[in-house]
């Protein structure tokens, strides 16, 4: 039998979701096969047999997946669980994960059902895998561009950081009209179809997820292969509103860093007294969410995600300063935690929430 990731009972799996299908399965490969050599991971990159063992197990699947009425169990719920899990055991593996549910999103909310089924059967399965660039499309002057031509677009320019780039078979990618707004479309990324790594300069944190700069060089994308097109301040707002909140991934960095503080002699109580915050934190967070609709109670998602970074930044320093100088050496778990940490910081970030996070480091909560 295997272990459920965790700290104490606090940020431990609930019993009812430990036993729903999917978070079994997820969970049974987090602990087998990604938590055993995530120091590993970390350092030479994410293998593709780490994903393939996420399709194996179902974890491709999770956008479209319903748990079973009966179990009382609600599909936020399971989501929530499976990105804590495999947060918390490997984060390298989780992020590149990650990359691929932006393509199944944007195929259900485009309303070509011919096209999504088409697409989304072979998503699910794990099949075909995903990675996503547009993030960049925030800021003033975006890096990629899409031109008019006959019967579609041509798309140019450099994506600053793709993440899983080697590992996925298609990116959904994103590209600035002339009448400024935002056009997506899956573009394969197979040698020789437009798309070509360009140098970078390497990452300090999170590097395992092999994450490229990308030339986008004139690929040709036809209308009926366009997914998403629409106003790029519209595109914005929607960004911004569904990166308000607190991200399950944070807390499933709490629970490494609660679960490494337990393991160290002496300091226990501050596993417990991490794992306690954060759950805290995390119940606010979650019950914010699901009571109140989008958009409503700014301040206060604003508020609870800034506390959760400020939680799981300060967290991961107490692992280094527990584990002393060998934190500062590649390899080391406590060092690795902190890198992490600080990745939160900027993954999803939107402009109030970069204020109200370095308001926390500096004055505290």
């Amino acid at each position: 039998m295997y272990t459920v990731p965790g700290a104490g009972t606090a940020l431990a799996t609930p019993p009812d979701l430990a036993v729903e299908p999917l978070v079994a399965a997820v969970t049974e490969t987090a602990v087998r096969t990604l938590r055993p050599c995530v120091e590993e991971t970390a350092e030479a990159g994410v293998p593709r047999t780490h994903l393939d063992a996420l399709a194996a197990c179902g974890a491709y699947g999770l956008i479209a997946y319903e748990p079973d009425p009966a179990s009382g169990v609600t599909a936020r719920q399971v989501t929530r669980e499976v990105h804590e899990l495999l947060a918390a055991a490997d984060p390298s593996t989780w992020f590149v994960w990650i990359q691929h549910h932006a393509l199944a999103k944007g195929l259900l909310r485009g309303g070509d059902a011919a096209r999504g089924e088409a697409w989304l059967a072979a998503l699910a399965r794990g099949d075909r895998r995903a990675t996503a660039g547009f993030a960049f499309l925030r800021h003033p002057r975006p890096p990629v561009t899409a031109q008019r031509e006959a019967g579609g677009w041509r798309l140019s320019g450099r994506v600053p950081w793709m993440t899983g780039w080697g590992l996925a078979d298609v990116v959904y990618l994103g590209a600035l009209t002339p009448r400024d707004e935002v056009l997506f479309a899956p573009v394969d990324c197979a040698a020789g179809a437009g798309l070509a790594a360009a140098p970078s300069a390497p990452l300090w944190a999170m590097r395992g997820t092999r994450t490229a700069a990308v030339e986008v060089r004139d690929v040709y994308v036809p209308d009926d292969e366009v997914v998403v097109r629409q106003p790029r301040a519209d595109w914005v707002r929607g960004y911004d509103l569904e990166n308000a909140d607190a991200q399950p991934a944070v807390f499933g960095q709490l629970r490494a860093t609660a679960d490494f503080l337990l393991a160290c002699e002496g300091y226990e109580d501050l596993g417990l007294r991490v794992a306690d915050r954060a759950a805290r934190l995390r119940a606010e967070a979650y019950a914010l969410r699901d009571e109140l609709p989008p958009g409503e109670g700014p301040e206060d998602r604003l508020r609870l995600r800034a506390e959760s970074l400020d939680l799981a930044v300060r967290a991961a320093a107490a692992c280094v300063a527990v584990a002393g100088g060998r934190a500062i050496q590649y390899g080391n778990t406590a060092g690795r935690l902190s890198r992490e940490a600080q990745f939160h910081l900027i993954q999803a970030q939107t402009g109030g929430l970069k204020r109200e996070v370095a308001r926390l480091m500096l004055d505290g909560p």
